[in-house]
């Protein structure tokens, strides 16, 4: 049985409708960890009116390459400062040197923008995952060590155990997510020490199945929930008129508001919430 979760929030600073979901499930629910975006608009708002007033609420890097402006603007990452990039089009786009020092930079400028507000930070992951492509992991791992960031997401959920408990609500897209982010890792020298819930269920988890999980599952004491709770009411439609059609459908999917509701799930209260600083390294 899993004994001590990780309940993280993806994509704080994205929208205040992200922002004021994460607030109020971390000081008045269950939410634990959040992971923020640098190169958002909604960032400073976050910083000034998020955490500031949050509850023991461990602060991450949510390293963004898909999307938002870039802090190091480089025709190699974007396009007129904007980037525009898919996890597709990263994973198989030609990692030069040039590429890479680009996004080492970028990276490295987003986690020093995160720093340099006063922020200690917890952990460091990725928007859609982006950090889990070997040469980002690479990356990744160098960056966390020189900036003393003492973990790094890791996509430790297997396939048949999480089968199990989400297959009937898994959509063909989420398995083949899973099945892909599984066969990359396997080239990251991962610790494996930290359980991972659900790609299976990403954007829709669920509170039955989820508990069923917990309570039944043996191959990790520790568990990252991963949500994305957000309260799309609050954003003004002139904000995504900016953004990409494919974010614009996941703000306005009803799941964001479920997942946000999860976080208050007084089942919770059966196991050990993470506040403190943890290393999976």
């Amino acid at each position: 049985m899993v004994k001590k979760l990780i309940i993280n929030a993806d994509d704080l600073g994205f929208s205040l409708g992200v922002n004021h979901a994460i607030l109020k499930a971390n000081t008045e629910g269950f939410l634990s960890h959040a992971s923020l975006m640098a190169n958002t608009e909604y960032f400073e708002d976050a910083v000034k009116n998020v955490i500031p007033n949050a509850k023991n609420l461990q602060i991450g890097v949510h390293v963004n390459l898909t999307c938002a402006k870039a802090l190091f603007p480089s025709a190699m990452l974007s396009e007129k400062g904007i980037l525009n990039n898919t996890f597709i089009s990263l994973l198989f786009k030609n990692k030069s040197k040039k590429v890479l020092e680009s996004i080492e930079k970028e990276i490295e400028l987003q986690i020093l923008k995160i720093k340099n507000s006063g922020i200690e930070i917890s952990h460091i992951d990725g928007h859609e995952h982006v950090h889990v492509i070997p040469s980002i992991n690479k990356i990744v791992k160098k960056l966390a060590k020189k900036h003393g960031i003492p973990r790094i997401r890791e996509i430790n959920e297997g396939l048949f155990e999480s089968w199990k408990f989400n297959g009937e609500t898994a959509s063909i897209s989420n398995v083949i997510k899973l099945l892909l982010l599984k066969f990359l890792s396997f080239f990251n020298d991962n610790s494996g020490k930290i359980g991972f819930y659900s790609m299976l269920n990403t954007c829709e988890i669920n509170s039955e199945n989820l508990f069923s999980f917990l309570k039944k599952s043996k191959a990790y004491e520790t568990v990252e929930v991963m949500l994305h709770p957000a309260l799309s009411d609050l954003d003004s439609p002139e904000y995504y008129q900016n953004l990409d059609p494919r974010f614009v459908a996941f703000f306005e999917n009803p799941h964001r508001k479920s997942e946000f509701d999860l976080c208050f799930n007084t089942q919770f209260k059966e196991y050990e919430i993470a506040i403190n600083r943890s290393s999976n390294k």
